[in-house]
């Protein structure tokens, strides 16, 4: 009998710890489950808060390319956006960053929040199937050499005509390989905002600021603009400046070939590039921007020559492109006052070439190859004592599907349609 009973004993706890280890384990099934399935809510809920703010963000851009007003580094909030929604904020803010613009958004929803920042230009413009726009001064245009010009021409209307220069006549068979139309007087009008901007910009070289050591600098677009002023001969040698960064001068600015740059610009009365520099940036000089052999200004990069014009007079200023270097973007010269007969000169040497476009409202010597567009008043030559006007010697301009697709025309006042082109940090 006692057998019996602790028999029955050992079988009841053996029973009895079956069932708490089958409960433990069905419990601790449960409690898996539970969990798999609140982190499978949180992450369905942070997938579709992801997908919100993404949306929130598309929207955004698209209302900041549609804001014609530049707004500078000021926010604006709009809830209107989001029909009767007012758990979704966004934030954005419109400014000039050189020939193009620049734009900040940010989003928020459920106390997460996403932001982007951009450069974005005009895509479309009444001339951007021009090739060559040369302003009607009453003056026929002469080929000499080798030059070739291929694509839409707009000529005064006297037309053009094969040149001869230092005993050299033009070598090709036709005078231009496209079609030619009439131009006016004037150049296509750019937007007087970029010329009050670039304006700005230059006054900034004479202002008394006390000059900042240079250092490795990164600036996000989100937020306000970075300063740095170089005194006399400012040297930007082995530094790295990238993103939303000024550096200007009241003398001069050299870049030399170990300098990375991305995205900056570069304000002073004389801007250098050394041999070799490779980067992303826009130079907006007073007096002359000069480029040495071997150089790539990446996309998008922008040369823009302002002049000066005061009570005294005015000068006009000098953008020069060597041999082997090659400028993806635009070169800008402007005449410095609207009352003045100085005008900007620009030099593009045997071998440099200009991938984008050119506008000049004065003189472009051009012995390189652009592949887009030049918009100029005058083409000039010298050779030795010898100098010529409205004259190409072994020139070459031709159309670039790259170019028409670059949005490059912001700065014109009839261009339409915003386009991204690069995103920034």
């Amino acid at each position: 009998m006692h057998q019996h009973l602790t028999l029955s004993s050992k079988l009841g706890a053996g029973s009895l710890l079956a069932t708490l280890v089958v409960s433990l384990i069905i419990l601790s099934t449960c409690g898996l489950l539970l969990l798999a399935l609140y982190y499978f809510r949180s992450a369905e809920i942070s997938d579709l808060i992801d997908q919100r703010l993404s949306d929130d963000i598309e929207s955004a851009i698209t209302l900041a390319l549609s804001d014609n007003l530049i707004n500078g580094t000021s926010m604006r909030d709009s809830t209107l956006l989001f029909e009767n929604n007012n758990a979704d904020s966004v934030h954005y803010s419109n400014e000039l960053w050189g020939c193009f613009r620049a734009a900040h958004v940010s989003v928020s929803y459920k106390r997460r929040s996403k932001q982007k920042a951009f450069l974005y230009s005009d895509s479309k413009f009444l001339f951007q199937n021009a090739s060559l726009y040369l302003a009607d001064h009453d003056r026929p245009l002469s080929v000499t050499g080798d030059t070739y010009i291929k694509g839409v021409v707009f000529l005064p209307k006297s037309g053009i005509r094969s040149g001869f220069f230092q005993h050299m006549g033009f070598s090709r068979k036709n005078l231009i390989e496209g079609t030619i139309d009439s131009s006016k007087r004037q150049l296509p009008p750019l937007r007087t905002i970029y010329r009050n901007y670039f304006q700005d910009l230059g006054n900034l070289t004479f202002k008394p600021i006390k000059p900042a050591g240079l250092a490795d600098t990164r600036q996000s677009f989100s937020k306000d603009c970075k300063y740095i002023y170089m005194s006399r001969e400012g040297i930007i040698s082995n530094q790295k400046l990238s993103g939303k960064i000024i550096v200007f001068s009241d003398s001069v600015l050299e870049v030399r070939a170990g300098a990375r740059l991305k995205d900056v610009l570069l304000v002073a009365p004389y801007i250098h590039f050394s041999g070799g520099f490779r980067g992303t940036v826009q130079a907006i000089a007073l007096d002359s921007i000069s480029i040495d052999q071997g150089c790539v200004l990446e996309y998008p990069s922008a040369l823009v020559g302002i002049g000066r014009s005061n009570s005294i007079g005015s000068t006009g200023s000098t953008i020069t492109i060597d041999s082997n270097s090659t400028l993806h973007g635009i070169a800008l010269a402007l005449s410095p006052s609207e009352k003045t007969n100085i005008r900007p000169v620009i030099k593009i040497k045997k071998g440099a070439e200009i991938k984008g476009m050119i506008y000049n409202e004065g003189y472009s010597y051009l012995n390189g190859m652009i592949n887009g567009c030049i918009f100029t008043h005058f083409f000039f030559e010298q050779r030795g004592p010898m100098t010529m006007e409205n004259i190409l010697i072994d020139a070459q301009i031709s159309p670039s599907k790259w170019f028409q697709g670059a949005a490059l025309y912001s700065i014109f006042s009839e261009s339409t349609h915003r386009k991204i082109i690069k995103w920034l940090y």
